[in-house]
């Protein structure tokens, strides 16, 4: 006579269980890439301004206020509602590289590259904002009038200058992007591996 059989069915995993296991499939070289930009994004400062002897810094997810108001570079941010969901995104984009883990596409390996595309388009954000013209002439403005937002135009340029000697990229910024960049050559290595 045959044994008797568990005819229990085991219980769906949980989303948690889920992510969990998708974390231990990660390689370790992701893994310290992802924890560097977690540090470089959330703990160390990715702007610096030095005048003098004061010195500010900025982190990565007080950045959208400064794409917002440059001017927040210098003098600080305060918190707002736009900061929590910049600060989402950037832990959205950190946990990106789960995807490939949990669904099973090879499209899925271009999330390794979330990181990277937030990093890289926030710095073009913040460049365009803070090189661009400051002030522009009104439809009905006259030739004085747009000579004059020309001068405005010139010496803020001018000033934007004197300023950007004193704004340099802190070590987050450093560590972030070569954490980006890790990751990012990870995820383009998998994508190509699983092109068979």
């Amino acid at each position: 006579m045959d044994a008797p059989r568990n005819l229990d069915v085991p219980p769906a995993p949980t989303p948690f269980a889920k992510l969990a296991a998708a974390v231990r499939e990660i390689d370790s070289a992701s893994r310290f890439a992802i924890l560097a930009i977690f540090i470089g994004w959330f703990f160390v400062d990715t702007l610096t301004v030095r005048l003098g002897s004061l010195k500010h810094g900025m982190r990565f997810f007080d950045i959208s206020s400064a794409i917002a108001d440059p001017t927040r570079i210098f003098f600080g941010v305060d918190g707002s509602l736009q900061r929590l969901l910049f600060g989402l995104v950037s832990i959205a984009c950190l946990l990106a590289p789960l995807l490939p883990h949990w669904r099973r596409t090879r499209i899925a390996w271009l999330a390794y590259l979330a990181p990277l595309v937030l990093l890289v388009s926030c710095g073009a954000l913040l460049y365009s904002k803070t090189s661009g013209e400051f002030f522009s002439a009104p439809a009905g403005a006259g030739a004085l009038g747009g000579s004059v937002i020309r001068f405005a135009n010139n010496l803020v340029q001018q000033g934007s200058g004197l300023v950007s000697r004193h704004v340099s990229i802190g070590a987050g910024g450093y560590l972030a992007f070569a954490g980006s960049l890790v990751l990012a050559l990870q995820g383009m290595r998998q994508f190509h591996r699983h092109a068979a």
